[in-house]
Parts: structure tokens; sequence; C-alpha cells
């Protein structure tokens, strides 16, 4: 039995490389540096993103509202009629085999050609010396009738048009087979919430267009 074990000499161990404590404070406070930099970027660039989102909604905001009355009509509607309509509301239907397509649509409750009904229109004429192009609603029931504005700044005259489920446009005599467009193009040079183009004038938004289309629910 030994009393004492033979300790052999391993090999000294290599030397290895490492960070001072000042290394490692200097490459955390880079490395904190650009994180947070990065982080700030990211923020402004999500409230540049809102601002323009914002923007846009609040100009659109009373021809959306108008879209959803519109379209609430269409899906109630028992007869519906796409034509023309001068400046007081005066409406007339494109007749015959023609294309239902102009700047007013006819919605009745009913399928009589009687009260109560809702006339969508386009006004164009100057008021005031200035220039409508109002989207204008009249409402008609059995013992009143009130006319009201909806949007401003519409630019085109093909707001309604009676379609199939293609596509393609057909006439107001298709009563069970219509799918009704309702488009708007306005132009809005004013915006409430702020400025977001660099001159300090011009926003950088001027021009929308809302598109839907909207079937009767209950077909006859």
């Amino acid at each position: 039995m030994k009393a004492f074990l033979k300790i052999q000499a391993g090999r000294w161990r290599r030397n290895r490389s490492a960070f001072t404590l000042v290394e490692i404070m200097i490459s955390a406070g880079v490395y904190l540096v650009i994180f947070v930099g990065v982080m700030v970027a990211i923020q402004v660039f999500a409230l540049r993103v809102y601002t323009l989102a914002a923007t846009k909604l609040t100009a659109t905001q009373s021809s959306r509202k108008a879209l959803n009355q519109i379209r609430d009509d269409i899906r109630q509607g028992k007869l519906i009629q796409v034509g023309k309509s001068d400046n007081s509301g005066s409406f007339t239907a494109v007749a015959g085999t023609n294309g239902a397509v102009g700047n007013a649509i006819q919605i009745f409750g009913t399928t009589n050609l009687g009260a109560p009904y809702s006339i969508y229109y386009l006004q164009t004429n100057t008021v005031g010396s200035v220039s409508s192009n109002n989207l204008m609603a009249t409402i008609v029931t059995s013992i009143s009738s009130s006319t009201y504005k909806l949007s401003t700044y519409i630019t085109n005259l093909d707001i309604f048009a009676a379609e199939d489920c293609y596509g393609n446009t057909i006439s107001n005599v298709m009563k069970n087979n219509q799918v009704f467009t309702v488009k708007l193009q306005f132009y809005q040079w004013e915006y409430p919430i702020s400025y977001i183009s660099t001159n300090g004038g011009a926003n950088a938004y001027d021009y929308y267009q809302l598109r839907t289309k909207v079937c009767r629910r209950a077909l006859d």
C-alpha cells in the first residue's frame, strides 16, 4: 500500500484572451446606443404612418358615412332605380334596356312607386359663389320630405351603376339580378389633423376614391 500518491505534473493551461471590464462597459454602451436609436426610429416611423392613416380616415369620414347609409337603404329596398337628377333632386330613371349608370339612385321601401322612398343624387350647382358638388339625400315619407347633404367635393358623375354578378352594366329592367355599385371620387384640400408635407403648405393626400357594391337582401 502506497502512503503517498504520485501526482504527475500536467501541462500548463493555455493563455486565453478576454474582455476587460472597461471593454465590456464600452461594448454594452455602444449596443445600448444603437438599440435606443433603432427603437426611436421605429417609433417615429410608426407615428408618421399613424398620422397618414388618421388623416385619410378623417378626410373620408363623411363619405364613409354616406356609403354606410346608402348601403343600408339598398339592402332594405324593394324597388331600386338608377338614373339622373338635376340640382333640385328631380329624378329620372334610365329607361329601357340602356345601361343603368347615372348620378342618382332612387330606392323605394315597397314595390309601389310612391312614398316612402329615398333619392341620392349629385348636386353640381353653385350656391353662394361656391361650387357645391355635394352628394345629397332626399328622404320622402307619406307626410313629409327632407333634403340634406351627405358628402362634399365629389368629382365623378357616374356615382351609381347597376351591374350583374360579373361586373357588367345592366339595365333597370333586370330587377332580381342587380348589384349596385357606388363610387365616390372626391377632392379634399383641407385636413384637420396636421400637415405632413415638407413644404409646410399642401398636404400629401388630396384625392380619394371610395367604392362599394351592394345587393338587395330580399329578392322577389
